[in-house]
């Protein structure tokens, strides 16, 4: 279940962290922490462990790609579930064909609701679990890469 789940936004436009933060609340995250650069959100991650980090793709200066290699390389980011967001079908595109999706879980294009991220959620979850990888998340339904920037 996601009672008492930690999640991470990092997305540097604030209205849409936001956004994902209640999304995630509305899906059972209890604590949800807001970031809104990859540098930030790499030393909050040092500083806590989360369960899933809802990363966008264009930042500057560290976009989504760049951090979430960061991040693997962290104690606290090895087993977390990484999902990239992105409004840019060609930027997905893109990073999809850079192998990014070896390293995180998924990839959910914006706009989505929370329906469409317990999905995501839970299609992570399925896929660990026949893995037999860990799995912290389990969501109820709802009541030489390309340089990024937004």
């Amino acid at each position: 279940m996601l009672h008492g789940s930690k999640m991470l936004v990092v997305d540097d436009f604030a209205t849409m962290a936001r956004i994902m933060k209640s999304l995630a609340q509305r899906i059972g995250f209890t604590e949800v922490d807001i970031c809104h650069d990859g540098d930030a959100a790499l030393h909050m991650a040092r500083a806590r462990k989360y369960d899933v980090v809802l990363c966008d793709i264009k930042m500057d200066p560290i976009d989504g790609v760049a951090f979430s290699h960061l991040l693997r390389a962290e104690p606290n980011g090895r087993d977390c579930v990484v999902l990239l967001t992105t409004a840019d079908r060609h930027a997905a595109a893109a990073v999809v064909s850079t192998g990014i999706l070896s390293l995180v879980d998924g990839l959910i294009l914006k706009p989505f609701n929370s329906q469409e991220l317990a999905d995501k959620l839970a299609e992570i979850a399925a896929r660990r679990r026949a893995g037999g990888g860990d799995v912290r998340i389990e969501p109820q339904p709802a009541p030489n890469r390309p340089r990024l920037h937004s």
